[in-house]
């Protein structure tokens, strides 16, 4: 069963694979990838994951959440907040409806200045009203004519290119060269301009990657991968550097983002890569698109489970009749294929001969198709033999059987006859089709 990434507030993402630390010891040897942050902080990071597995989030509810703690956090460090914030009074939006994706201290101001603005509003007009009534109708009617050319002017001279400072807008006419010859920096979002000194140039970045694809290999955590993989697109971006090189930097973040279940990051980087393959000059390199189809076929399988099916119709159209036959391409067309008819028995045979990303990114939906799967056996049968299902869903072993049933809180519905486990799925069939409900409500959505 799929372990959900655990967030510390330098980044998000999971714990899955090669990507795990061995202990103290890489502690100790990445000084530099550790940082301080407040304990209330991390316990408040804790807490919302914590909050999150009670309620049995989705993959895609999963990567909402780390989209929304890593928008906050961000926030925070770069408004100079991340001390001053209560964050035990923080509220997020995956996690508590009406709320709003804004720091608590900066709520708290904002209420206050609300507040004092609208005694202010309410004073003057009591003054106004007060010295209205004194006055003949010619002088009312002066005064709200004065009133109104004062309101049209103020909106004429209003300056919209103020309105919302948030996040630099990148000016593609004017790209900078970086003279930063760091190999480790982190990521932070735009504000302003990019400074050169800040920026790594390509020679750099070049060195940089193979530094991280080392880091990799000993299981380095994820969260320090992908900011440092988030730091340097970013520094190909504001260079305007797009040839094979920005290909594989992409192409690396995005298999490393699916081992982690990190599935926002990858469709950040499945987007962008579609970008780029279409690119002449890089279509015409001898590697730039070599793994084109690969990630087509990453992109149909997501598409596909978040029910994106207009840009699996955009992507199959574009497809070469020698395409579909790609070792990546068919087996997605064949998924494709399942899912869309609801054939589970088949959809579940074909991820269980699926390899490598291709499986561990079926893997962050595959859940949610065993309970629509059991939906309707449980509306067929009465009672189940758990090795059938074993078999039929094609669990990794029993333990992931039994995880998948304890998680969706069907336990109680086992008992043993003989040397046989059953599930009495006539009673279970309420509690599969609450599941089912959480599961179509997702589906809905199509989060990321």
């Amino acid at each position: 069963m799929n372990t959900y990434n655990q967030v510390t507030p330098t980044g998000l993402g999971g714990k899955r694979g090669k990507t795990n630390v061995g202990g103290s010891q890489q502690q100790s040897q990445e000084p530099q990838e550790q940082q301080v942050f407040p304990a209330s902080l991390t316990a408040w990071v804790q807490t919302c994951y914590a909050d999150a597995l009670q309620r049995s989030f989705s993959p895609e509810q999963m990567a909402q959440l780390q989209h929304e703690l890593q928008v906050l956090i961000e926030k925070a460090n770069n408004t100079g907040k991340l001390w001053s914030n209560d964050w035990s009074g923080q509220s997020i939006p995956i996690l508590n409806r009406g709320s709003i994706l804004e720091l608590k201290c900066n709520q708290a101001t904002s209420q206050s200045k609300q507040a004092s603005a609208q005694r202010t509003v309410k004073n003057k007009r009591a003054t106004v009203a007060s010295k209205e009534d004194e006055m003949t109708s010619n002088d009312r009617k002066r005064l709200r004519a004065q009133r109104f050319e004062r309101e049209l002017n103020h909106n004429e001279t209003l300056d919209f290119q103020n309105i919302n400072r948030e996040e630099y807008k990148f000016d593609k006419n004017k790209p900078i060269i970086g003279t930063c010859t760091d190999l480790e920096k982190s990521y932070l979002r735009l504000t302003s301009a990019p400074d050169p000194s800040k920026v790594r140039p390509y020679g750099i970045l070049v060195k940089a990657l193979n530094r991280l694809m080392h880091k990799y290999k000993s299981g380095v955590k994820y969260t320090y991968l992908c900011d440092q993989l988030k730091a340097l697109r970013q520094d190909l971006t504001v260079q305007l550097i797009e040839d094979d090189f920005t290909v594989k930097v992409y192409e690396t973040h995005g298999r490393i983002a699916i081992e982690n279940s990190d599935l926002g990051e990858f469709n950040q980087c499945q987007s962008v890569l579609k970008k780029l393959y279409e690119q002449p000059h890089i279509k015409q390199s001898k590697n730039g698109s070599t793994n084109k189809l690969e990630f087509l076929s990453y992109a149909l399988i997501y598409y596909l489970f978040t029910n994106n099916y207009d840009s699996i119709t955009e992507v199959k159209l574009k497809l070469q009749p020698n395409d579909r036959g790609n070792d990546f391409i068919k087996p997605a067309l064949e998924i494709i294929k399942a899912k869309l008819s609801k054939n589970y028995h088949m959809l579940f045979s074909l991820y269980s001969k699926t390899k490598g990303t291709t499986k561990l990114l079926i893997e962050c939906f595959i859940n949610n198709e065993r309970v629509k799967a059991l939906s309707v056996i449980c509306t067929a049968y009465k009672q189940i033999n758990l090795e059938f299902l074993l078999n039929e869903f094609h669990f990794q072993g029993e333990s992931d059987c039994m995880d998948f049933i304890t998680d969706k809180q069907l336990d109680k519905f086992i008992e043993l006859k003989g040397e046989s486990i059953i599930l009495k799925a006539a009673d279970a069939r309420s509690t599969v089709l609450n599941s089912l409900q959480k599961v179509k409500k997702v589906d809905i959505k199509g989060q990321v």
